[in-house]
Parts: structure tokens; C-alpha cells; sequence
């Protein structure tokens, strides 16, 4: 069976993170440690970066201490690259170096060390002394500050239990006086407000010139919600449109037909021959399916909606399509110069037998 080895395509950190720098450590070219979080660095978000890094991100993942660091693999053919050797056996130095181990010291992790007194690797105390120690906001911990340690580097080695969490090495960064908690918001408000008060002289005269300026701008403030209010409670005329509309005199439709004149204002004046009487009627335009306006065809003698298919007669009655009732008409009415008026804000409908209503027509 041919020889196989599996490699990472894709790296990811998981909600959690407490910005140990740990995994930046194991993995720089992946990880970016930042102030509050860590994150992936941009050219490795593609599987052919971080293909060649493999074991690096596998250490990386292995030593986060709240496990965060999630990938996805594949499996290649193939031995592994002759490069990975490398990359183990540096991840494993200091783990197998003489005087190391998880406790920074002698010891090797065991359970009867509680503390390690070996002498601390140098480049161990060379990062400590230039470390920037930021406690973990995601886990709720507080801000710290670097400042010139007060203690030598070594009696810190010696105060960090072996093995300890990354929280416990931090409270004993605070305890030997390495770091300092930043102070809090809350703190540095008070303290600005408290600078503030004592160096801020309030005159008599200054203060007059507040309290008047305080009482004119409540009075202004109540002056305009109390006529808001008036404006709210006083009804007001609407601005509607005319409902009557004169549309001629009463002889230009002695004809029988369809008269479009007024379309736009919604009225199809139509004299029309029913029951063998003649007379005129003012149609609604809008059709009774859901408010579009047919058009009148007079080849085929009927109003047709253009939106839905819905047909109507020239009496307004419907015969086809999705309208569920007639066409409404029109209060009309003459005057004594013989106009006749339309009036719109009176309808009437056949289904309920208000055609036969004597202000709903007419008879010439």
C-alpha cells in the first residue's frame, strides 16, 4: 500500500482565546497575537501556505492552552516533505533541552514539584524582562501594564508553579510587582472629574449667568412641547379633493356610447338604453379585483382590465375574469343650467340593488 501523510488545509481559532502568545510562538508565520485577541494572518488562509507549516500548526494547537486552534487536514500520498524533521524536532527542543520543561525549569512536570528552583534558561529571562504582559479580556481578566520589574527575573521563575495556566502566571506577574493592573474606566473618570473640580473656580456672577441660562432653556423647552401638544390635539381640515365634478351639459350625451372625457378623473359618462328606457349614468373606472383601470374597447363594445384579464359590459356588469362584482356608478344630478354633475363621493352598486336608486341615473 502506497505511503500517505496528511496535511493542513485550512486553520481556524475558536471563540476563547486568552492571548497567551503561545501559539505565535510555536507558529509565527500562522498566528498574530494582538492586543485583545489572535488572529490568522492573511497568507494563511490558503491551504498552499499553510500545507508546508503542518507541524508547526499541529505544536501550536497541541500547546494552546484552552484549545482553541481548530483545523481541517487531507491526506496526501506520499512520505512526509524531508523539511517537517526539522520543523518536530525544533517544536520538541525545548521540551527535551536540559533545565527545560513545562515549569520553566528542572522537574519535568512531576506531581510532587510544586515549584522549580533550577536556574532559569537565559533567553527566558531575556523575554521576560522585554515581555508585554496584557491580562485576557475575552476570559474577563483585567489589563496590565509592563513596567521595570522591582524583583530580579529569577525570583519570578521561581514564584511560577510548574505547569501553572496562563491566569495563574499572570497573578504572579501582579504579585512580585512585575505588572500592575491598568486602572479601570470607572477609576479614570473619577480622577479626571475630581482634576477638574479643583481646578475650576465658580464665580457668583458665573453662576447667575448658569441658573438664568438653565431657566431659559427650560422655559423654551416647555413653551414649544406645550404647542407640539396644541398642534397634536386641534383637528385639522383635510386637504381632499372635490368629490363633485361637472362634466358638461346634459344634451352633449344624448347619444348612446362611452364617454371618456373624464377618465382621468375616474368617470366613464355612459347613456346607455336599459329596460327600454334611455339614460345616462357616471361609471367608477377602478376595477372591483384589486383597483387597476380598464380600458374601454369599443370594437368589442366592453371595458377590459389590463392587469388581471377581468371584463366588463358597457352597463358595468362584470362576465370574465377575477372581479367579483360590477363596476360602481356614480351619483349624477342637473342643475338648472341644464350641467349635469357627477357626484364621486356617492356610490352605488348592483349586488346590493342600488342601481335602481333614482340619484344613480338620469332618464332622458
Amino acid at each position: 500500500m502506497a505511503e500517505t501523510h496528511k496535511e493542513i488545509v485550512k486553520v481556524w481559532i475558536a471563540p476563547g482565546c486568552i492571548v497567551c502568545d503561545a501559539c505565535e510562538t510555536d507558529c509565527p508565520e500562522v498566528f498574530d497575537v494582538q492586543e485583545e485577541t489572535c488572529i490568522i494572518r492573511p497568507p494563511a488562509l490558503k491551504g498552499e501556505f499553510t500545507r508546508p507549516l503542518t507541524p508547526s500548526i499541529i505544536v501550536a494547537a497541541e500547546g494552546c492552552p484552552v484549545d482553541v486552534i481548530k483545523y481541517d487536514m487531507v491526506e496526501v500520498e506520499g512520505p512526509e516533505p524531508a523539511e517537517w524533521a526539522a520543523q518536530k524536532e525544533a517544536a520538541a527542543a525545548p521540551a527535551g533541552a536540559e533545565g527545560g520543561g513545562k515549569g520553566h525549569g528542572g522537574g519535568g512536570g512531576g506531581a510532587a514539584a510544586a515549584v522549580s528552583y533550577a536556574p532559569p534558561d537565559p533567553k527566558w529571562m531575556q523575554l521576560l524582562e522585554a515581555a508585554h504582559v496584557s491580562g485576557s479580556r475575552s476570559a474577563g481578566g483585567q489589563r496590565a501594564v509592563a513596567r521595570t520589574a522591582k524583583v530580579q527575573p529569577e525570583s519570578i521563575h521561581q514564584a511560577l508553579p510548574v505547569g501553572a495556566p496562563p491566569d495563574a502566571q499572570f497573578a504572579t506577574m501582579v504579585g512580585t510587582g512585575y505588572t500592575r493592573p491598568a486602572k479601570s474606566v470607572a477609576d479614570r473618570i473619577r480622577e479626571i472629574a475630581a482634576a477638574k473640580a479643583a481646578n475650576t473656580g465658580v464665580t457668583r456672577r458665573g453662576f447667575g449667568i448658569t441658573i438664568a441660562a438653565a431657566w431659559g432653556a427650560l422655559i423654551f423647552v416647555s413653551a414649544t412641547s406645550l404647542a407640539w401638544f396644541q398642534s397634536f390635539m386641534i383637528p385639522k381640515a383635510p386637504l381632499l379633493p372635490p368629490t363633485r365634478v361637472r362634466v358638461g351639459k346634459l344634451s352633449a350625451y344624448t347619444e348612446i356610447g362611452v364617454y371618456e372625457d373624464y377618465k382621468g378623473q375616474n368617470i366613464w359618462v355612459v347613456t346607455l338604453e336599459e329596460e327600454g328606457t334611455k339614460k345616462v349614468v357616471a361609471i367608477n373606472t377602478v376595477c372591483t379585483h384589486l383597483g387597476c383601470i380598464p380600458n374601454w374597447l369599443p370594437a368589442a363594445q366592453i371595458f377590459k382590465c389590463p392587469c388581471h384579464g377581468s371584463g366588463f359590459r358597457k352597463t358595468g356588469i362584470n362576465f370574465e375574469g377575477p372581479a367579483p362584482r360590477p363596476l360602481e356608478r356614480f351619483k349624477v344630478e342637473i342643475d338648472q343650467t341644464g350641467t349635469l354633475i357627477v357626484d364621486k363621493g356617492s356610490k352605488f352598486r348592483q349586488e346590493l340593488g342600488q342601481w335602481s336608486n333614482p340619484a344613480a341615473q338620469i332618464i332622458l
